[in-house]
């Protein structure tokens, strides 16, 4: 069933079991992100959070044309230095907060993803395209540069090498070509694109809330500690897992099987 985001007039949610799509609702601007979608966006993830029978978000933009083509230009154009640093800070907490959230969360790009929307999907942990799906950053384009944190995110899902390249360039990449970057999970024909990030969903969702949350964590880790810190956290996330009732259930429910 879709809905309005409580106190949202620019984000529609729809539930189907544990999985909940998030869709951008301003189609007409190319879903493109201002403050008042991302402060909605924000407390819509909080909101979330809280209920826990809700396993995984999927997040998405409404129409064929884009996913979110980025931020609004002619506001930004208006901005002093000291607006911008609290409105990239601004985009920089969100960000944060979808790469450290701590249930799985999935971008379905169904079209443009540029500038503000590449980085939203490169926040996320999996991504699905379409592949009429379109990724750039275009914003040396504009004299300026990716600012809500897509020089890390992009290095971080694609390597400095790639992450440079499409910074520098400015151009626009086809989901195709996109592929062989490693930031794309699975690339699929447009119309099959809803149907194959729900079963995507579904499969996390089927997965123990809990120790999701806790490889999640470990593999965000991996990116920021050197290794021998990075397996100590594993050991520690290990062994909370470990002493939750649900891993001995896992664990019996194997042996059972094995012993038939």
């Amino acid at each position: 069933m879709v809905s309005q985001a409580a106190g949202s007039n620019s984000l529609l949610l729809d539930r189907q079991g544990a999985t909940v799509t998030v869709t951008i609702n301003r189609p007409a601007k190319l879903n493109a992100l201002n403050p008042r979608v991302m402060t909605e966006l924000g407390n819509v993830l909080d909101t979330l959070e809280e209920d826990p029978s809700v396993h995984v978000l999927v997040l998405t933009g409404a129409g064929n044309r884009a996913f979110v083509a980025g931020a609004d230009i002619e506001r930004l154009s208006k901005m002093d230095t000291a607006e911008i640093v609290d409105h990239m800070t601004f985009g920089h907490q969100l960000f944060l907060r979808i790469a450290e959230y701590p249930k799985p969360t999935i971008a379905m790009v169904n079209g443009y993803a540029l500038g503000g929307g590449f980085e939203l999907a490169l926040s996320c942990d999996l991504l699905v395209a379409s592949d009429k799906a379109v990724f750039g950053f275009p914003e040396i384009n504009l004299n300026t540069m990716p600012g809500w944190g897509g020089t890390q995110l992009a290095s971080k899902k694609m390597g400095p090498n790639r992450a440079m390249e499409m910074v520098f360039t400015g151009a626009h990449y086809p989901a195709g070509r996109c592929l062989e970057f490693g930031f794309i999970n699975l690339l699929v024909p447009a119309d099959q694109l809803k149907q194959a990030t729900l079963g995507l969903a579904r499969t996390l969702a089927e997965k123990n809330p809990f120790a999701l949350k806790m490889a999640k964590s470990a593999l965000r880790l991996a990116n920021e500690l050197p290794l021998s810190a990075g397996m100590r956290y594993e050991t520690l996330a290990y062994a909370t897992n470990f002493g939750s009732p649900h891993t001995q259930e896992g664990f019996r429910a194997f042996l059972d099987r094995s012993r038939r």
